[in-house]
Parts: structure tokens; sequence; C-alpha cells
């Protein structure tokens, strides 16, 4: 069994962020609040498009009415699993903020 002596002349050097790095971090993709915008722009598409479903269908329009549904309960699961995700971030900043240094 080898063991490697400890001498007290190595150290363990710092991690430096450099501006390089965080281009690099820009460059990998969109940021969370371009994600979270795009989110929330299919969202409101998504309620938008069953919205004018059901008006079509309250209409008389030839509208099937499974299509206009399946529209309504998609845009209502969307809107659900956004209201958690905000439900969620909310509580981890409420965390983060009454946590004690």
């Amino acid at each position: 069994m080898n063991v490697m002596p400890i001498d007290g002349s190595s150290s363990i050097s710092p991690i430096e962020m450099r501006e390089s790095s965080l281009d690099q971090i820009d460059q990998r993709g969109p940021g969370f609040i371009q994600m979270l915008g795009s989110q929330v722009d299919e969202l409101n598409g998504s309620l938008n498009q069953a919205d004018q479903a059901a008006r079509a269908l309250a209409a008389g329009e030839d509208v099937p009415v499974h299509d206009v549904m399946i529209a309504m309960e998609h845009a209502r699961l969307k809107l659900q699993l956004a209201v958690e995700v905000r439900n969620r971030v909310v509580d981890a900043y409420q965390n983060l903020t009454n946590m004690q240094l």
C-alpha cells in the first residue's frame, strides 16, 4: 500500500471566474428570464386557443366538441403547472430570505 506524504507546501488554488467564463455561460443557451417569458407566451397562446374554440362552439360554428374539450384541458393543465412552478419559486425565495447567515 502506497501512502502519499502530506506536506504543507501544496495548497488548493481558488477557482476564479473570468470574463471569458461568463461569456461561455451566456452562449450556452437562453437565460432563465427568456425561458420563463417564452413559457408564459406559450401558456397565453394555449389559453387564447381554448377561448377561441369555446367561443366558436358557442356561436354555433362547426367545431368538434372533443377538440374544444382537449384544448380547454390542455390549457387548464398548463395553467396548473405554471401556478405550481410559481408557488415553488415563491417558497424557495421565502426560504432564502428567512435563512440566517
